[in-house]
């Protein structure tokens, strides 16, 4: 009995006991270990070298009179007006909006104005002024750089929150956290349409405001 005993105990001595190695943290983009990430990637610099020379140019091209898009069936307004990388996606479009401001919700970093763009006291489309954004319809309208571009999916993400940062410090940090309803908006802007029936989500590229009365 003493030997099998022993004998049984043999199997326990010889193992080695390994602490746990805790799984790599995903990314911010959700599929990428953060193992891939490389430090040496700067977003603000590669939008910086794109905004002005590409980007906006690119826009100003693709984009269309936001009454005109919203007439359009999603897969034609798409094709005349927008960009997706595969089938499968929805198209991000591109369009010009003036109109007048309607309501504001300026309490939430997320802020947002409303936009009645034709002119019926209704609004048409919600316009994010940030400092906080939904999404990232800025990167995924560009057709010249795709997710082919970059390293990794975290290069990928950083880009697209790049953008979104950009057009905030370069424009909308200016813009006013009061007195803008009834005030008009002129602008240059993206929108996923995902559901053609939803009120945009709009993006700008560019952004004016008529000055107060």
């Amino acid at each position: 009995m003493a030997i099998a005993i022993l004998a049984a105990g043999l199997p326990l001595a010889a193992c080695k006991l390994v602490k746990n190695e805790p799984p790599q943290v995903a990314s911010a983009a959700g599929s990428v270990a953060t193992s891939f990430d490389n430090p040496a990637f700067d977003p603000e610099k590669t939008v910086e070298e794109i905004w002005q020379p590409k980007l906006l140019p690119y826009l100003k091209a693709k984009a269309g009179p936001f009454a005109e898009v919203r007439a359009l069936a999603p897969d034609e307004a798409g094709k005349r007006f927008g960009y997706r990388a595969v089938d499968s996606m929805p198209w991000t479009i591109a369009a010009t909006v003036q109109g007048k401001i309607t309501a504001a919700d300026t309490g939430t970093r997320a802020a947002t104005i409303e936009v009645d763009a034709d002119g019926d006291g209704t609004a048409d489309l919600t316009v994010q002024i940030g400092p906080v954004f939904k999404g990232t319809p800025l990167r995924d309208s560009i057709d010249f750089l795709s997710f082919n571009s970059f390293a990794n999916q975290i290069e990928y993400a950083k880009f697209g929150k790049a953008l979104n940062a950009h057009i905030y410090n370069s424009t909308l940090a200016g813009v006013p956290r009061d007195k803008l309803v009834g005030r008009t908006v002129t602008l240059l802007g993206v929108f996923t349409l995902d559901d053609p029936k939803a009120k945009p989500l709009v993006t700008p590229a560019e952004l004016t405001l008529e000055a107060a009365p």
